[in-house]
């Protein structure tokens, strides 16, 4: 059974795919100090953990097969700022060539006509353009191999409901130059995070754009 480490797992999508990981994966919450354990499914393994502090993470990480990377930065963040997430994760591993790890993407980063990037549309909201122009970064960084062939990003739609039911199903798109139909999808977090507890159980790479079940 592969080991898996969930960053961000006391946010919605994190916990959310600590609940659809039980039972198919060995699989730790990291959580910061002084949490709250309210969104945790109950009985599940925990490391305290400082992304400040990479022994922390060395030591959470230790016999790990697969992060998944749920972490949420808000504000008004640099544009390099989930790249140099993505490589604080990476080089704090004990052996990142191994390393898998699953990111939970962003839909500023998808693909329109024109080589326009999703959150440059005016459709775009407002206070997310920093993560929006983020993620397009952390993208583009991802498929390019700056950060090895080891890790898959997996795309939301625009309309991504924390509330909304689950239906049990999601539908996985390949990435392409021309991703606006994406943009008109939506899906439940309950129904994303099972696709990531999948991607990350069955140690699946590279880009995916990730809609709900009809």
């Amino acid at each position: 059974m592969i080991r898996v480490l969930v960053l961000g797992a006391t946010g919605r999508a994190g916990s959310a795919t600590l609940t659809h990981l039980a039972g198919r994966t060995d699989t730790i919450a990291a959580v910061r100090a002084g949490h709250e354990p309210g969104r945790l499914p109950a009985q599940v393994r925990t490391a305290v953990i400082d992304l400040d502090d990479p022994d922390t993470v060395r030591e959470a990480a230790r016999g790990v097969d697969v992060v998944v990377n749920a972490i949420r930065l808000r504000g008004d963040i640099p544009d390099t700022a989930l790249i140099e997430l993505h490589h604080r994760i990476l080089d704090a591993a004990p052996d990142p060539g191994a390393l898998t790890v699953v990111t939970v993407g962003g839909a500023g980063s998808l693909r329109l006509p024109g080589g326009v990037r999703f959150w440059q549309d005016p459709a775009f909201p407002a206070p997310t353009l920093p993560r929006g122009r983020a993620h397009a970064k952390l993208r583009d960084h991802l498929e390019a191999g700056h950060a090895g062939d080891r890790g898959a990003y997996l795309i939301p739609p625009p309309d991504f409901a924390p509330d909304a039911p689950a239906r049990g199903t999601y539908r996985s798109f390949e990435s392409g130059a021309d991703e606006s139909v994406f943009t008109r999808c939506s899906i439940s977090y309950l129904d994303y995070a099972h696709a990531l507890a999948s991607t990350a159980a069955e140690r699946r790479l590279g880009t995916a754009l990730i809609a709900g079940g009809r």
